[in-house]
């Protein structure tokens, strides 16, 4: 038996993105069985499976409970990571002494492989995303806080829900993950934007760099390097290899360079219903990667005190091979 409460997974069985906060919900799931169980708050809103409903000041683990009956006493539940442990003492009420176990493995694998309705969300969610970037226009005394607000608005207007939008300028560049400041940009300085939004529920996320003004010699050498390493990283991409080994293709090249010391991060993250998820494209990934996987590829070099690049898509594989989203 499966008992998913987190929304990402919830989303997954049931197609609902359905946020109850510290209200309790979940998906039991063993065979063809699916039940949910929801907040009485939201009845009518989840149409998949047999839905079990309990109003504020009832106990949700006797509805937890009547609805995993369905699965006739299972000795194994499988639950997802993420699991809050509050709702995992629910859990614990409604089943009693079975043997608990976390299903991460089991239920990324079956996230991990895209179904068609899946990659076309996650292909306009980037192409909107692509569309908004090509809108913005930079000015110099303008803030990164200020321009990542406007980049957020104009997704929202393009249909999407955004994620998380870096905006750096100047030295904010070599930090990978610094978030908008309210440092205002300057002639003669690096920009990164890294930009994410949902479509329907999944994730693009591409990052762009490039130089306001005229760039010095050492910021297009690296900028050079980080695309060779994004385009050979892509061109080792097929079905049956490890993510380990597209990480190196991109890893190795950086280091021959002399750079590897300034490439501080993974080559990339699966795309879906979470901006990170499986397949993990890193050194020590176990993931094999197979068609039907949607993940980015964004390599970078970050100069201490300087400036970094990082350049990043998101890529479908399938069985005729990768393509760019």
């Amino acid at each position: 038996m499966i008992i998913a409460t987190t929304t990402a997974n919830f989303t997954y069985f049931t197609g609902v993105k359905l946020e109850t906060y510290e209200r309790f919900k979940a998906v039991i799931k063993c065979g063809d069985y699916i039940a949910v169980v929801i907040p009485a708050v939201d009845a009518g809103r989840v149409k998949s499976g047999e839905v079990f409903l309990y109003k504020d000041g009832e106990d949700p683990a006797e509805i937890l409970k009547k609805a995993a009956a369905g699965c006739q006493n299972a000795e194994v539940v499988y639950i997802d990571g993420g699991t809050t442990l509050r709702h995992f003492e629910i859990i614990k009420r409604a089943l009693g002494a079975v043997d608990y176990r976390i299903a991460d493995d089991l239920l990324y694998t079956l996230r991990a492989v895209k179904r068609e309705e899946e990659v076309v969300y996650i292909r306009e969610a980037a192409r909107r995303i692509r569309e908004v970037v090509d809108l913005i226009e930079l000015q110099q005394g303008r803030s990164e806080a200020d321009l990542a607000l406007e980049i957020k608005m104009v997704l929202v207007e393009r249909g999407l829900e955004p994620g998380p939008v870096l905006v750096q300028f100047g030295v904010n560049t070599a930090y990978p993950h610094q978030g908008p400041t309210g440092k205002k940009l300057q002639f003669g300085e690096a920009v990164v934007l890294d930009v994410s939004a949902s479509y329907r529920g999944y994730y693009g996320d591409l990052t762009f760099s490039f130089f306001y003004g005229e760039e010095p010699p050492l910021y297009r050498e690296i900028y050079d390097v980080v695309k060779e390493a994004q385009e050979r990283a892509i061109a080792a991409i097929r079905p049956g290899v490890y993510a380990s080994e597209v990480d190196s293709a991109a890893r190795s090249f950086i280091s021959q360079r002399g750079y590897g010391q300034f490439f501080i991060h993974r080559t990339g993250h699966g795309l879906g219903l979470e901006i990170h998820e499986p397949p993990d494209v890193s050194p020590n990934s176990p993931h094999v990667l197979m068609p039907g996987m949607v993940f980015t590829i964004e390599p970078g070099i970050y100069i201490p005190d300087k400036y970094g690049v990082r350049l990043e898509v998101d890529v479908y594989l399938s069985h005729s091979g990768v393509h760019i989203l």
